[in-house]
């Protein structure tokens, strides 16, 4: 990383895969019959706690350079794994496969890692036990997670918070549940799963913030090109923003209007960027290039537009933090229960360079002032690939080394981090 400092960057990159994608098409290729290709997915821990579970249950799965190829016979076919299952530091892949096991029908036990087993799993298990679904939690909320096969019955569901992960959990039980499946939000959020359903066949309409999706339909196998991860990019944008005489192109990324929050509140602090959209179906794609801007505005987020940037908020306080104005992020709680309490990193982490925050339950707010960047000092990751990622690049825009106590969490989401960021560095 130190090698990245005293540098300006210059230049275009393809981030990995979006994560929220790969690990979909993971799952719905397994549940559907015939020969799916994953065309440059996520290849990070998260993605192939996913495979394995899924090669656990019966899919058939060859990964290539490029591209990973399921075979399945379909959904009836699956079968109880033999062992008990293991979700790594995976918040989606536990949440999402409790819906596709309970679906399926499959006899199953699995849990995570020390940050995973101490997050809750009961938001998922409340809405499937309506549906008839035999789920039991440690102290009735968090894992290790036992599942037993029971038949499953459509629900009229309201969402209560905006949760893809709930959201598609029921998504994926009601696939297999005896009727129409109803699942009502108040606030959008991510559709990868309705976008995906559809297209490997599944009975699903969604509109106005209410999907339906008629079960006990065959999946059918559909390729799948997963598109650069917004999340992902967000932090070499960020860095481009910051760093002067910067300017970086992000190419082929998602511009899923349920995810691309981010790039709404760039555009309020008045970020130098442009957004060029590429044609397709399915999933919006795009190119993105953000250049240095020396005076940031501040901004006041809460409400809808929180599900939609949830994953960014860390690096949207480092932005924050060289606004020349106040900015408050409200409605964000879920952050606590993220693979760390990401407010209270946040705020711990980069208060030791003299950033101000008043902290709330839900957010913060962060005033603007001098920032005291202190060479060597030593700072915590939480083993969260996002806060890592945030510190990474508050180091280079700073110019200041630090002494992060483990990076190995970038895994998680951006392997290459590091090396896409050095083949964009021009010698100051």
């Amino acid at each position: 990383m130190r090698q990245l400092l005293n540098s300006t960057f210059e230049g275009t990159l393809r981030v990995p895969g979006d994560k929220s994608i790969t690990h979909r098409s993971l799952m719905l290729a397994a549940l559907a019959e015939g020969r799916t290709e994953i065309k440059q997915p996520l290849k990070s821990e998260d993605t192939y706690r996913t495979m394995e579970i899924m090669r656990a249950i019966g899919a058939d799965i060859t990964e290539l350079d490029d591209k990973w190829i399921i075979e399945s016979k379909g959904h009836e076919h699956l079968h109880s794994p033999s062992a008990a299952l293991y979700t790594g530091n995976s918040g989606t892949t536990s949440r999402l496969i409790i819906g596709l096991l309970a679906g399926v029908g499959l006899r199953a036990e699995f849990s995570g890692d020390d940050s995973i087993n101490k997050r809750p799993m009961d938001r998922v298990q409340k809405p499937l036990l309506e549906m008839g679904a035999d789920i039991r939690l440690k102290d009735e909320k968090y894992p290790p997670v036992h599942i037993f096969p029971k038949p499953l019955k459509a629900i009229d569901y309201n969402m209560p918070i905006a949760s893809a992960q709930v959201k598609s959990a029921i998504l994926l039980a009601g696939l297999f549940a005896e009727g129409t499946t109803v699942v009502r939000e108040s606030s959008p959020s991510r559709d990868h799963s309705e976008i995906m359903m559809q297209q490997f066949g599944a009975d699903l309409v969604s509109k106005d913030g209410v999907i339906s999706l008629e079960g006990k339909k065959t999946l059918k196998a559909s390729d799948v090109t997963v598109p650069g991860d917004i999340s992902s990019a967000a932090f070499p944008i960020a860095l481009a923003i910051l760093k002067p005489g910067a300017s970086i192109t992000i190419e082929n990324v998602s511009l899923n209007p349920t995810r691309s929050g981010i790039l709404e509140v760039l555009e309020m602090m008045g970020a130098d960027m442009h957004i060029e959209t590429l044609p397709g179906g399915g999933e919006a794609i795009g190119n993105i290039t953000a250049s240095y801007t020396p005076e940031l505005r501040g901004f006041n987020i809460s409400g809808e537009i929180i599900p939609r940037l949830i994953d960014e908020i860390p690096i949207l306080a480092l932005l924050a933090a060289y606004s020349s104005e106040p900015c408050t992020v409200s409605d964000a709680e879920e952050l606590r229960f993220k693979e760390t309490d990401r407010i209270r990193a946040v705020v711990d982490e980069l208060s030791k360079f003299g950033i101000r925050f008043e902290e709330k339950e839900d957010g913060f707010t962060v005033i603007p002032g001098s920032i005291d960047s202190v060479p060597e000092t030593d700072v915590k990751g939480y083993h969260d690939h996002r806060i890592i990622m945030m510190l990474i690049v508050f180091s280079i825009v700073s110019d200041t080394p630090l002494n992060i106590d483990d990076s190995s969490a970038i895994d998680i989401s951006y392997p290459g981090f590091i090396n896409d960021l050095e083949s964009l560095r021009k010698d100051a």
